[in-house]
């Protein structure tokens, strides 16, 4: 089961786990539509950007 990415459009091949809990139910293909080099760099931008605003000076 090859599924495209929404975020960079290459075509990817979900694990064997993933593979399975979408033939037990328990998640529908239609879910799985990025790829895990988008997912990480996404947890990581939004990491950076709360990062940022912990950092921010409260008086200005």
């Amino acid at each position: 089961m090859n599924i495209r990415c929404r975020q960079c459009g290459v075509y990817f091949f979900p694990c064997d786990e993933t593979l399975d809990l979408i033939a037990e139910g328990y998640i529908f293909s239609t879910s799985l539509n990025i790829c895990d080099d988008c997912w990480n760099l996404q947890q990581i931008s939004e990491f950076d950007l709360s990062e940022s605003y912990l950092d921010a000076d409260p008086v200005l």
